[in-house]
């Protein structure tokens, strides 16, 4: 009896999810080794958060099904996206190390540093947009793109949390490897609000019908 209740409490429920998002997030860690493969490792992250942490529903290796059917759009995808940061990256470093203090493009240093943080955050947005939802290659970039811009205020508290988790994986390196499932599970509920904003009603029955069914 006494320990049927402890596999049944919160306590043990919530050891259980905790586990879960470790696992899911080792995945990830895992599946972007090759580099190449970040994008439908990001993409599968915030699916697997999604369906097994958020509603309970489904299994740590849901991350693997993701991976597979999103890995040619979200790997297209991440190569445009890392061509993009290596432009910006390169620019930050020509503005800040080859360029003369008194040079008037030394300053647009700032510029393309900011640019490069939206960046990462437009990614961030695009990988669980395709993770939710279903929809052509260009029009997800598009899509995605708007969001993040009609949702400034939202998207600055991303900037944010990324900029805080980098600080702390710098001064902390072993924090890597909770790091991704964590920032997914402080994410989602952000990028969750957001999405519902834009969700159709058909769309948000169904998410109300999965959740009365947990």
């Amino acid at each position: 009896m006494i320990l049927g209740r402890f596999f049944n409490s919160r306590f043990f429920e919530g050891i259980t999810k905790a586990t879960d998002v470790l696992l899911i997030g080792f995945y990830f860690i895992i599946c972007s080794l090759p580099v190449f493969t970040i994008g439908a490792s990001t993409t599968a992250l915030y699916y697997a958060i999604h369906k097994c942490t958020f509603k309970g529903k489904g299994y740590t290796t849901d991350f693997f099904r993701s991976f597979k059917s999103n890995f040619k759009q979200s790997t297209l995808s991440w190569l445009i996206f890392i061509l993009l940061f290596i432009v910006l990256g390169g620019d930050i470093y020509i503005t800040r190390n080859m360029l003369q203090p008194d040079n008037p493009l030394a300053a647009s240093s700032m510029f393309f540093t900011v640019l490069l943080a939206f960046m990462v955050v437009w990614s961030i947005y695009h990988f669980a947009y395709i993770a939710r939802f279903e929809n052509g290659f260009k029009a997800s970039f598009k899509v995605s793109a708007i969001i993040m811009i009609a949702n400034l205020g939202w998207t600055l508290l991303i900037m944010a949390i990324v900029i805080a988790a980098i600080v702390l994986v710098y001064l902390f390196l072993f924090l890597y490897v909770f790091m991704p499932g964590i920032m997914a599970c402080i994410l989602h509920p952000i990028l969750e609000k957001v999405f519902r904003k834009y969700m159709t009603p058909e769309d948000l029955a169904a998410e109300e019908e999965d959740l009365s069914e947990i």
